[in-house]
């Protein structure tokens, strides 16, 4: 099926390709698609967090379009990557849950730009990304830059290995790595081809030990015993917990997003002393937040509050895109597909549920969207309706109790402290009629895109290293 389809679309798009080749590079940019794992916008200098934690966002922030307002369509990075890549909400595309992989009759964004003529590469540095996904289909090249096992190591050898690399998995720090395989891709890249670089940076991920000089950076005074190891199975990270202790777990968050701010800014300055940026559309965003006890939660694929689904979106093209131009309407991580296949001169297929923001970030005017969130992990059953007024939120049940909808309204409660009960209200009744609508569109366009379900053959190491994560033991992350 994979193979049929593939072949399809780039008999389609072969015509559309010798165009853009012989209306030369300037209408046929380079894209570098960046997904930051589990970056809150609220925690950027460029967002006017007190903290100056991204220099880097902050300068493409001032050279391009910032997004104040993109969230993501759920908040954990397997789906929020294949919604990324297809352009679909989650319950279109399927792939909602841990021992999943992307269907095959999805078209991926990278396999549209590769039938067009794009050479397509990915370097990805944490557990979701590994191939088994489905989500490096249409990639060229596919490079892990998690730690990797020795191949050599007889089999005892590889299990104790195994062992050790799982629990150090939280303290990977993959941001170099990823740098130094980036720079030997840019060397070798066929020259006579626009390109599609995708880099997926984790180190803000859980654990939070940045290097030095980043781990004390923004909290130099701290003399308590708390260290950012352990996030999800330390019982000391609690609710309740010492304030002073939960403000230095934050400043090392804050930490380690400096420093991943920092490996960027060195992943751009390898690309543009190489000439690569020269013509190139720049999209920095990430797949997901994290919780720091806002709702009584840690962590990540919990819930659908703000702090979780709210991530940041940069896009930056001189010379295509304004300067310093601020978009306050609300996007989605579903119309970076649409976004960037527009830059490309590739159309998006009807099926697709995200918009084209090129002319958003031009400073047209456009009807406003919702967003659709969604959260079935592990027999979780949570969705949501986001507005930039609003939000309606089925929670789902916990602790084997149904929790009752609720309605937020963003405008006067922005950090959804005040819920409204659905019943007897009129208002919260529509906004969940909206949200009943548009999670059952999502479903029929599931059915008529013909998507099954697929397992993913999941192998031990990248099983062991996800329950370290707390993603596949409910008890980990309680």
């Amino acid at each position: 099926m994979r193979r049929s389809t593939t072949a399809i679309l780039a008999c389609a798009l072969a015509a559309l390709a010798c165009a853009g080749c012989r209306g030369g590079r300037a209408s046929r940019p380079n894209l570098v698609l960046i997904s930051i794992d589990s970056l809150r916008p609220d925690h950027l200098s460029a967002y006017g967090y007190s903290r100056q934690t991204s220099p880097t966002i902050d300068r493409l922030a001032r050279e391009g379009v910032r997004f104040e307002s993109a969230v993501s369509t759920t908040s954990w990075t397997l789906p929020a990557h294949a919604a990324l890549f297809t352009g679909l909400y989650d319950s279109t595309h399927g792939l909602v849950d841990n021992g999943q992989r992307l269907a095959p009759e999805l078209v991926t964004l990278a396999e549209r730009l590769a039938a067009a003529g794009y050479h397509t590469a990915g370097f990805f540095g944490g557990p979701y990304l590994h191939p088994t996904f489905g989500l490096s289909d249409g990639f060229e090249v596919w490079e892990s830059c998690m730690t990797a096992v020795p191949d050599e190591l007889p089999e005892e050898a590889l299990r104790e290995e195994s062992r050790a690399r799982r629990a150090r998995s939280h303290a990977d720090v993959t941001g170099p790595r990823t740098l130094e395989k980036v720079a030997r891709w840019a060397d070798a890249r066929p020259a006579d081809r626009p390109f599609f670089l995708f880099v997926h940076l984790w180190d803000v991920h859980y654990d939070f030990i940045p290097p030095p000089p980043y781990d004390r950076m923004f909290d130099p005074g701290y003399a308590g015993s708390l260290s950012g190891a352990g996030f999800m199975t330390n019982p000391a990270v609690r609710p309740r917990m010492d304030p002073r202790d939960l403000q230095h777990l934050v400043a090392l968050y804050d930490g380690e997003i400096r420093f991943t701010d920092h490996v960027l800014g060195e992943i751009l300055a390898a690309l543009g002393s190489r000439g690569l940026l020269a013509d190139a559309l720049v999209a920095v965003t990430a797949d997901h937040g994290e919780e720091f006890f806002e709702h009584g939660r840690k962590g990540h694929q919990r819930t659908l509050f703000d702090e979780v689904v709210r991530i940041p979106l940069v896009l930056h093209a001189p010379g295509r895109l304004p300067a310093g131009r601020v978009v306050r309407d609300q996007v989605r991580i579903v119309d970076l597909a649409p976004t960037l296949l527009a830059a490309a001169g590739v159309p998006s297929p009807g099926s697709m549920e995200g918009r084209d923001l090129l002319p958003l970030a031009r400073g047209e005017v456009a009807a406003p969207r919702s967003a659709l969130l969604e959260l079935y992990a592990d027999g979780r059953d949570q969705r949501a309706l986001r507005t930039l007024g609003r939000k309606a939120y089925a929670r789902g049940t916990r602790a084997g109790h149904r929790l009752p909808d609720v309605l937020y309204d963003l405008a006067r409660d922005p950090r959804e402290r005040a819920p409204r009960p659905r019943e007897g209200d009129p208002e919260a009744e529509a906004a969940f009629a909206e949200l009943d609508a548009a999670a059952g569109a999502a479903l029929a366009r599931r059915g008529e895109l013909g998507v099954r379900a697929r397992p993913a053959a999941v192998d031990a190491e990248t099983r062991g290293r996800l329950r370290e994560l707390g993603y596949l033991e409910e008890t980990a992350a309680e």
